[in-house]
């Protein structure tokens, strides 16, 4: 099954056609450490209010007790599920302020105390509490506190069945309708992770951290280095270029994916890949040890403790039913959604993200499917992971090589403009739908950051920071005041 391009555009260039472009199910989630009012974690338990973590979907807890999860269900627009996030967070706002508590607004982490007084998820005496919580306790074990505590705003988007009846009319005859998917959404998911570099560079938000991160920086220094001379200033010698910290090696990095590879080529594929990490003994985690003073702190000593500990970029997730794993699910019923994993929290946004950047989401994805469909090899797989993490480390450097498709070397400048011709293509599609201009005009905005390194939002926030002299704790604090009103 290939295609490319042109034969995308040709294919949709019916206005029948070219509707289905917009059918699709949308859904948001935000992550967010709740706060006092000069920026420490609030360790309070988790609002009795919200009910059970186990059982309400749209608020619960990530890793931390202070940690909220925000999901939206799946809409039929990205309007619907941004109206809903607000709604959920309106909620919860609602409620904490009553403790003058208040939500981070960045998606590094707030001032942290030491590590044992970051209190890890509780989810009561049920198996499934008890697992959830353990698991929690492997994450703290392994990769330690702090950096479980960094957030950011997951995208989730599903094609639509008239979207995937046009494309199986073109290329899927031959196959059965959940093979067919399946193969769709693994197509965008590759180029999801050759061009995810763009979305680092054009919404990365996370150049700078609280001083009280350091020691993570630092521990990651280390091993790259045993003598590494001077922490410190490394940490501001990294902030003068970073985009985004929270997606880079001294964030919430895969090391997993780093070390192993896990491919994207097929379901077939990327289910055993997991699997094999979930059941493959681990020398460096066997040694922590599975119980400490009689409590267990992992829930085994494998290389992943389950599948959701496999950090990537972009997951493809499955309906799930009771009882089943993520990757039976997925074995079973196939792809459902893609969740797309790389997005930090916009600190000018109340919710996290804005609606124009959800449309430029919705440019991109289609993107993603419109380019050409083939599969990753593995020296191409290190040059778009080193691509990712060049971009979140330099990417306001106007000097920076990547490696593009044909491994050549690019500067985001060269690059960029290539790939926004295409997104051009594709907003001027949506727009004919409509009969506006609303794609167009968005991506025509964010091309501007191509020009201008100015207009990043990891440029804005460092610029904002230096001209007020605030530390990231004051940049932070501030941010929420706007947001709040009556903050105290």
């Amino acid at each position: 099954m290939h295609w490319d391009f042109s034969s995308m555009i040709s294919i949709f260039s019916s206005d029948e056609r070219k509707q289905s472009l917009l059918d699709g199910l949308w859904g948001i989630e935000r992550e967010a450490q709740r706060v006092t009012s000069d920026g420490s974690l609030a360790l309070t338990p988790h609002p009795p209010a919200f009910g059970s973590k186990l059982d309400n979907p749209i608020i619960t807890t990530d890793f931390s007790e202070c940690q909220l999860e925000l999901v939206t269900p799946a809409y039929a627009t990205i309007e619907q599920a941004q109206a809903s996030l607000r709604s959920i967070q309106s909620q919860v706002d609602k409620e904490i302020t009553k403790n003058k508590e208040y939500l981070w607004p960045l998606s590094m982490p707030p001032k942290l105390p030491d590590e044992q007084a970051i209190p890890i998820a509780t989810f009561g005496d049920s198996p499934e509490g008890k697992e959830r919580e353990i698991y929690r306790q492997g994450l703290a074990t392994r990769y330690g506190k702090k950096m479980q505590m960094i957030s950011g705003i997951h995208y989730n988007y599903s094609l639509g069945e008239q979207l995937l009846e046009a494309l199986y009319q073109e290329y899927g005859k031959h196959l059965s309708r959940i093979d067919f998917m399946n193969q769709l959404h693994f197509a965008i998911a590759r180029n999801f992770l050759r061009y995810r570099w763009l979305l680092i560079y054009l919404f990365g938000a996370s150049p700078n951290v609280d001083e009280t991160y350091h020691s993570v920086i630092c521990k990651e220094l280390e091993l790259i280095r045993k003598d590494y001379p001077d922490c410190y200033q490394a940490v501001q010698d990294f902030e003068k270029y970073a985009t985004s910290l929270r997606v880079s090696r001294y964030g919430y990095s895969n090391v997993i994916e780093q070390m192993y590879r896990i491919s994207f080529n097929s379901l077939e594929e990327y289910v055993s890949d997991i699997r094999k990490l979930i059941n493959t003994k681990s020398e460096k985690f066997s040694k922590l040890g599975l119980y400490n003073d009689g409590k267990q702190v992992q829930l085994n000593d494998n290389v992943l403790q389950k599948e959701n500990e496999f950090y990537s970029s972009i997951r493809l997730k499955p309906k799930m039913e009771s009882g089943e794993s993520q990757l039976e699910a997925l074995e079973k019923r196939g792809v459902h959604y893609l969740e797309v994993r790389i997005l930090d929290i916009n600190p000018d946004e109340s919710v996290g993200i804005g609606i124009e950047q959800l449309y430029f989401m919705q440019v991109f994805m289609l993107f993603c499917l419109f380019e050409e469909n083939r599969d990753i090899v593995d020296d191409e797989l290190e040059r778009i992971n080193e691509n990712h993490h060049l971009v979140a480390m330099s990417g306001r450097r106007t000097d920076l090589q990547l490696q593009d498709l044909q491994e050549s070397s690019r500067t985001i400048n060269s690059w960029g403009k290539e790939i926004f011709h295409k997104l051009k293509i594709i907003a001027k599609m949506l727009d004919d739908i409509n009969g506006d201009d609303k794609y167009m005009r968005i991506v025509e905005q964010e091309y501007m950051k191509i020009e201008d390194t100015s207009l990043l939002p990891s440029a804005l926030i460092a610029t904002e920071m230096k001209n007020h002299k605030h530390c990231f704790l004051e940049f932070g604090v501030a941010r929420m005041r706007r947001f709040y009103d009556g903050f105290k």
